[in-house]
């Protein structure tokens, strides 16, 4: 018996892209995405920076406050 003439749709190809913008619209979001990831990365530096000063301005602040003490202990001996 022969086969009816049924148009079978051609299979699309995994990892190409429909004709039209979506090609421009990935790029467009990709581009979009590094500009957010480069200004959280340089705020968080910042946020690094900040840590590490008020880190060692409690170190600092920790040991004169603990010579002052050693120095009033002796004193009072």
């Amino acid at each position: 018996m022969p086969k009816s003439d049924v148009r079978v749709p051609p299979r699309r190809r995994h990892g190409r892209c429909r004709p039209g913008g979506l090609p421009n619209a990935i790029e467009g979001r990709m581009a979009e995405i590094c500009r957010d990831l480069a200004i959280q990365t340089k705020r968080m530096r910042q946020l690094q920076e900040q840590a590490d000063e008020l880190r060692l301005a409690i170190s600092q602040w920790a040991n004169a406050d603990s010579s002052s003490e050693s120095t009033i202990r002796g004193a009072r001996r």
